[in-house]
């Protein structure tokens, strides 16, 4: 059984408690940790109504449109079984994004100090920390959002871009033109089929490049929800769910030179690569490799929790791909709780429809639909 796999199965069991290895020993305490990756699996297609969910650009509008108004609640939670000390947990959380703004965040507290910490320009943690626990007794951390989410419509083209791009800024290059945990952009089967794409193209303007890889993908690997197997498995197997789609897409624009990453949802990913226009202005252009068939363009609201897919994190001595829920302990395990409610808010108030979308973290990790919003059936349920 693989790593991801393994994980996510424990966190399901008993509120979430895995016993990790030992990680350091400090006075004579034995530390104990564990890590649980979200679920990223959703390759659903989703047919949009229209309204909730572009099923086409809008007609003459352009920019971050629609705004919705959300209320998040994400943290974690812990029970006693026993006596236990050092005490920390820490869960991912959004950071704002020009499709994405915070208008409010409070962390409420009990039996702990929690603080937000960035990880990176595109991701965050919610980190907890307590001396102690007893059995019975609770340990809480909760931050609640008051977010607004926008569609993305910017009518990206080609005509907007030099075939010939400066050189990307040195942080963009240090992030997106190189492997990630799992993304092998140096591997000899990704050049190959990279090149391979190339030579059947005309052009080689990078506009032209990217749309040929998103194609491919869409074309070439079928749909399997599963554990996260790589870039190279995938492309041996031809097979993948939305976390393989989107990184075969990132490592074949990596590999010709074009600035690519991963951005996550609940339950979901996509990609965005990133060009110069004819200005001089970078932009990062969405391409829904699974699930929704936008290139361009992004029709539905959806919560970012990260953007990124090469991250140094405090729990981990590798580079990590994904941002994880972790704790550790000395002791008796406590009970690791990760909780998360994405709830639509009405914004014309009294009898004003907040819409679809409402969703609720499972112990597994997953974010499960909740809520009986007749449009709930367009939204993805994986």
């Amino acid at each position: 059984m693989d790593r991801r796999h393994f994980l996510g199965a424990a966190c399901a069991l008993a509120g979430g408690v895995v016993a990790g290895g030992t990680l350091l020993t400090t006075r004579r305490e034995k530390i104990e940790s564990f890590t649980c990756l979200p679920a990223t699996y959703s390759i659903i297609p989703v047919v949009g109504d229209g309204k909730w969910i572009w099923t086409e650009p809008p007609n003459g509008e352009t920019g971050y449109l629609e705004p919705r108004s959300y209320d998040l609640r994400i943290g974690v939670e812990l029970k006693g079984e026993g006596n236990a000390t050092a005490i920390e947990a820490s869960t991912p959380v959004p950071v704002e994004h020009p499709e994405q703004t915070i208008d409010d965040v409070q962390i409420e507290v009990e039996n702990c100090e929690a603080k937000l910490q960035a990880l990176g320009e595109g991701e965050a943690q919610l980190v907890l920390a307590a001396p102690g626990i007893v059995r019975g007794q609770i340990v809480r951390a909760v931050a609640h959002y008051r977010l607004t989410l926008k569609k993305q419509y910017q009518a990206y083209g080609r005509d907007q871009f030099h075939a010939e791009q400066p050189e990307p800024p040195a942080e963009i290059r240090k992030l997106y033109l190189h492997d990630s945990p799992g993304i092998q952009t140096s591997s000899p089967l990704v050049r190959k089929l990279a090149a391979e794409l190339r030579a059947e193209s005309s052009q080689v303007h990078p506009w032209d490049l990217a749309t040929r890889f998103y194609s491919w993908g869409r074309e070439h690997i079928e749909p399997k929800r599963g554990p996260f197997i790589g870039v190279v498995n995938a492309l041996r197997r031809r097979t993948g769910d939305c976390e393989e789609l989107a990184g075969v897409f990132v490592a074949l624009c990596r590999s010709v030179g074009i600035p690519a990453r991963l951005v996550w949802v609940p339950n979901h990913n996509w990609a965005e690569f990133y060009l110069t226009d004819d200005a001089g202005k970078g932009h990062w252009i969405p391409a829904h490799t699974s699930c929704y068939s936008w290139f361009g363009w992004t029709g539905v609201h959806e919560l970012v929790i990260q953007k990124g897919d090469r991250l140094s994190v405090p729990y981990e001595a590798k580079l990590q791909r994904l941002i994880a829920d972790w704790g550790q302990w000395s002791g008796n395990k406590p009970q690791f709780r990760y909780v998360a409610d994405l709830t639509p808010i009405a914004s014309g108030g009294g009898s004003a429809d907040p819409g679809p979308g409402a969703r609720s973290k499972h112990e597994s990790g997953e974010w499960k639909l909740v809520g009986d919003h007749p449009m709930q059936r367009y939204m993805r349920s994986g």
